[in-house]
């Protein structure tokens, strides 16, 4: 669930608060609402207090900053939501603005008023940050706070659909709510502002609820009934016997009332009839659209065509939204009466039977018949008894099949076309790369392409032509029997001819919109269409992306790579680019191909490439790898890097002087390694030098040390958070003990700590049941000798935690592990 932050508007002097939150939002403060809630602030609790005038007067001057940089000024878009924020602003009763963040400081540990106090610190900061810019009129000295908010800019922000320039931050109900509110006089009720002020006196038997979307009310005077604005605009007088919330229907919110015992509908804004009070009853079917009834019989009215449906059917309209027809259910049958939404009847069909195509309707194969048909707008019969319909996306053209021939259909121009052509396949793709209305056929005389929008072949049909393939890109690949060439909707059919065609890497523009296979070359068509041969050393950057290809496309590109590297003969990676090289050995290291890895990184290192000389080092001296293993020529391939000054040699030589591999132990010189490496930033080298002082091996134990370098290796995200714990737990530093239990977020170590401290009240209150908790937590990770005493203790001996379950449990655990159980 998400954590809310909530605005309200209060009175500090009498307590009270506007009737509902001005604002919701999830996590953190809005970055263009800062200004508003930043002046005079101060923390109450939990809660952030400031003064609203003054907040309101730095978020006009943010507001005409941003409108200033952007030039939005005079765009409507800009200014109509801006300026109902400010008039929901002004309008708003009380004083002060109060924050209310508890939701989120439930989300830590820290006490609530903690984390209030620090989130104060940083309101009073970007508060500052904000008048610089408004002071300076510079907007960029606040890009530092888009970091992690997923936007660019300001711009960006305001023009994001649901904020609509900062309204959306603020709730609908809230900024229409502040208008006006009911009151009550003796017995009637009128209107009146946030402010007190009387909108509408006191002469209306009732003012009912307002609607949440306009803020229209219906009012009752006399026993009869109209409708008012929160405004005080009295839209409809009382002079209906009855009335209904208004809805929103079309362009403006209608209302039903009723005349002499019958229902209309009445325009609100206008006071004119979309439905006169003719009806038994009326009801909305669909947005425009409204179902109407006199005695017993039923029709459908439209906003802007009248009565479409005559008041005739014995069954009420329902509306299918798939097909978006009207229906009746026909008595007797499963068959439904469809109507289209001008009013035209189709016929009648059974339930889930009709497809809307473009303005025809295809009629499913069912029951009542073995084949389908496709019918105009009016219900009549374009082709009947067929067998298939291919409806694509984007594509107004229809491609029917009957008696095992394929037919085009053009709806616009209510015409089949290619009538003289035999058609026995078909194949079209919906793409924005692609032109609608074309289709890849199969006729009598081949496989061509045709523009069915425009009646004419883009390519005429040849027995030449084998296949067509759909390519990215809004290209096509025509594959005859001589090879293939390359379609272009802007520039036609290539005259080149190509050994192949394949879709880019992952559908990357970037790394080109197609490749093509020539003789030993393969080539790349750039984003500006140009053509250009790949080079050799490129050929490694597509082989480690390969299995972004697809199909034949991956199997040609293997093909043609191995080809090449047979013609280019041993080492042929000699020829790639280095980092490909590398690359290419990393993956042969991980798959513990140790010979081939090491051939990999030779190469790379010919080019002089110090990383290359380090990764040599690490496979030769490590024991593990018993083919390789030849500690000499690792020292040598390490102090080669090491006269490059890489860091990793570095440590890495200390620590074959640490362990005696290599080179003769030898503590000074291993410390002087590490202290290199850990001076050119290596963390490893840190971390190395952190252990040396915690265990006290070789030098004298030195938590301080040892806490100073892994806090400088934890900046260079080597991260040593078990023994930094218990660093602070033996200097007795509980404060910042606990903060490096939170960063435990495996539960790997901590429980055993939280345990300890629970019990014992060191740093926290003491408290028996978290700790045992977290013994039992300790112990489901590791084997804890006093975490298991304890818990005997508490479950066999402790009056309100004793269990003899639980205590039989860890006894056996004790045992288990050869703990002492007394």
């Amino acid at each position: 669930m998400a954590h809310r932050i909530y605005l309200y508007n209060y009175d500090q002097k009498t307590n009270q608060s506007f009737n509902t939150h001005l604002g919701e939002w999830n996590y953190e403060i809005p970055l263009l609402l800062y200004p508003l809630i930043a002046e005079n602030s101060k923390v109450e609790g939990v809660e952030f207090i400031s003064d609203k005038e003054q907040g309101i007067v730095q978020l006009r001057y943010f507001f005409n900053l941003l409108a200033d940089t952007y030039q939005l000024h005079y765009k409507k878009a800009y200014y109509e939501p801006v300026n109902t924020i400010f008039e929901f602003l002004e309008a708003l009763p009380y004083d002060s603005f109060v924050l209310n963040a508890t939701d989120v400081f439930n989300m830590n540990e820290e006490k609530h008023k903690v984390q209030a106090k620090e989130w104060l610190v940083e309101i009073q900061q970007k508060r500052k940050l904000y008048k610089k810019a408004v002071e300076t009129q510079n907007l960029s000295l606040l890009d530092s706070l888009f970091s992690h908010t997923g936007y660019s800019s300001f711009l960006e922000i305001l023009q994001t659909d649901w904020i609509n320039y900062g309204l959306g931050y603020f709730e609908e109900l809230a900024y229409k709510k502040v208008a006006s509110s009911i009151f009550e006089k003796d017995g009637k009720f009128g209107l009146k502002d946030a402010k007190g002020v009387v909108l509408v006196p006191s002469v209306y038997d009732e003012i009912f609820e307002a609607d949440y979307h306009h803020n229209i009310s219906v009012i009752q005077k006399e026993g009869l009934f109209g409708y008012l604005q929160s405004d005080g605009k009295e839209l409809i007088p009382p002079i209906y016997e009855d009335a209904f919330e208004v809805f929103d229907f079309a362009l403006e919110p209608f209302g039903e009332v009723k005349v002499n015992g019958k229902s209309g509908i009445l325009k609100i804004y206008s006071n004119t009839w979309l439905v006169p009070a003719d009806y038994d009853a009326v009801e909305r079917l669909a947005y425009g659209f409204l179902g109407v009834e006199i005695a017993g019989r039923f029709g459908v009215y439209s906003d802007e065509n009248g009565l479409i449906i005559p008041v005739e059917s014995e069954n009420a309209y329902e509306y299918d939204y798939f097909p978006e027809l009207f229906f009746s259910r026909q008595q007797g049958t499963g068959k439904r009466r469809y109507y289209t939404k001008e009013g035209n009847y189709l016929g009648d069909f059974v339930e889930d039977s009709l497809l809307k195509t473009s303005t025809c309707f295809w009629v499913k194969p069912n029951k009542f018949n073995k084949k389908g048909k496709l019918i105009d707008e009016n219900g009549n019969t374009i082709i009947d008894e067929a067998d298939q319909l291919i409806v694509i996306d984007n594509f107004d053209t229809l491609a029917v099949r009957k008696d095992k021939s394929w037919k085009l259909y053009d709806p616009s121009k209510h015409q089949f076309l290619l009538e003289n052509e035999r058609i026995t396949k078909v194949k079209a793709i919906s793409n924005v790369g692609y032109k609608s209305n074309v289709f890849t056929l199969e006729t009598q005389n081949g496989s061509g392409l045709f523009d069915a929008e425009h009646d004419i072949w883009l390519i005429a049909p040849q027995f030449e032509i084998k296949q067509i393939h759909y390519l990215e890109n809004g290209f096509l690949s025509v594959q005859k029997n001589n090879g293939y060439q390359l379609y272009d909707f802007e520039k036609g059919l290539s005259a080149e001819k190509y050994e192949y065609i394949s879709n880019p890497l992952n559908y990357r523009k970037e790394e080109g919109l197609l490749f093509l296979y020539k003789g030993e070359s393969m080539l790349r068509m750039n984003e500006d269409k140009s053509i250009q041969q790949v080079e050799t050393s490129g050929y490694g950057t597509i082989y480690l992306d390969r299995y972004s290809f697809r199909g034949k496309d991956l199997e040609h590109f293997i093909s043609f790579y191995n080809r090449w590297k047979n013609q280019a003969g041993s080492n042929s990676e000699q020829f790639l680019e280095t980092e490909v090289i590398k690359k290419l050995a990393f993956d042969a290291k991980d798959n513990q191909n140790y010979q081939e890895a090491l051939r990999l990184f030779q190469l790379s290192a010919q080019k002089n490439d110090v990383d290359s000389w380090v990764e040599m080092g690490i496979l030769y001296t490590d024991p593990d790898i018993e083919m390789l293993f030849d500690p000499q020529k690792g020292m040598m391939y390490y102090e080669k890097a090491a006269q490059y000054n890489h860091p990793v040699a570095w440590n890495n030589i200390g620590t074959l002087y640490h362990n005696g591999i290599g080179y003769s132990f030898n503590i000074k010189k291993a410390i002087q390694a590490y202290e290199k490496g850990a001076e050119l930033g290596d963390g490893m080298a840190l971390t190395n030098l952190g252990d040396l002082y915690y265990f006290g091996e070789h030098v004298i134990q030195d938590y301080d040390k040892a806490l100073a370098f892994y806090q400088k290796a934890e900046k260079k995200y080597y991260y040593n958070y078990d023994k930094i714990s218990e660093i602070y737990y033996q200097l007795r530093d509980y404060k910042n003990l606990l903060e490096y239990l939170k960063k435990d977020y495996d539960q790997s170590y901590s429980g055993i700590y939280y345990g300890i401290i629970y019990e014992h009240g060191m740093g926290v209150k003491i408290d028996l049941k978290k700790a045992v908790k977290y013994y039992e937590q300790a112990n489901a990770y590791s084997a804890y000798e006093y975490a298991t005493q304890r818990l005997l203790y508490y479950y066999g001996n402790d009056s309100t935690f004793k269990n003899e379950k639980k205590f039989q449990k860890w006894k056996s655990f004790a045992e288990e592990n050869g703990f002492e159980t007394n």
